[in-house]
């Protein structure tokens, strides 16, 4: 879900930031080295940043507890201008010198509020926007970084007490990788085959017994 998340986040600001960005995509600490991404710049870069996690509950039958998971992603704005700060910050003449302003306000108004095709999600929440570098100057250029921090939330259940996933060939299955890497699977439920009970009379006390068999002849 996770990776999920991150590339949706990643493939809506490229389709949508168009040419206001030279690059977009998953951070691979490129802020630590400025000087060797200053030609890359404007980018943007996405990260997972954690999760807070909640149980909510534990359902009845066989189904393990239900948590929600509330995750953090950091979406960070490079820009960089020749001319100075106030530039790097709002812009220059050119319109290939977008400010870190402008492209904060574009990665939010692409990433506000969207569900990115997540139906059990409320939504990606803008929580902050920080400053990470602000006025660095690397090879005569105004560089600045700025964070823009979401969580967004989404729910799961665990697996019940002592059993393993079960074996799957839906890559799209959080249980999926357990078979890909030959982990521990426990074998599927069997079918529901039969009933067996009493039936009470509130009147009488009396009692019969009730045997339904579901087995398919």
């Amino acid at each position: 879900m996770i990776t999920d998340i991150e590339q949706a986040i990643t493939g809506r600001l490229k389709n949508g930031l168009g040419r206001m960005v030279r690059t977009v995509k998953s951070y691979n600490g490129e802020a630590d080295d400025l000087a060797g991404q200053i030609h890359t710049l404007p980018a943007v870069w996405v990260t997972y940043g954690g999760s807070k996690i909640e149980t909510v509950g534990s359902p009845a039958g066989l189904r393990g507890a239900r948590y929600q998971d509330t995750a953090e992603f950091v979406v960070m704005a490079a820009t960089r201008n020749l001319r100075s700060e106030a530039a790097q910050r709002q812009g220059g003449i050119d319109a290939r010198e977008i400010g870190s302003n402008d492209l904060i306000r574009a990665i939010r108004r692409l990433l506000d509020g969207q569900r990115l095709g997540f139906a059990d999600s409320r939504g990606l929440v803008p929580k902050a926007v920080r400053a990470i570098a602000n006025h660095v100057l690397v090879q005569q250029a105004a560089v600045g970084i700025y964070a823009i921090e979401y969580s967004i939330c989404f729910s799961g259940v665990g697996l019940e007490n002592g059993r393993y996933p079960e074996h799957t060939d839906d890559p799209a299955s959080p249980d999926y990788i357990f078979a890909k890497y030959q982990g521990s699977l426990s074998e599927p439920w069997p079918d529901l085959q039969g009933i067996t009970g009493k039936i009470y009379d509130p009147a009488t006390g009396a009692e019969v017994g009730a045997d339904i068999n579901l087995k398919k002849d």
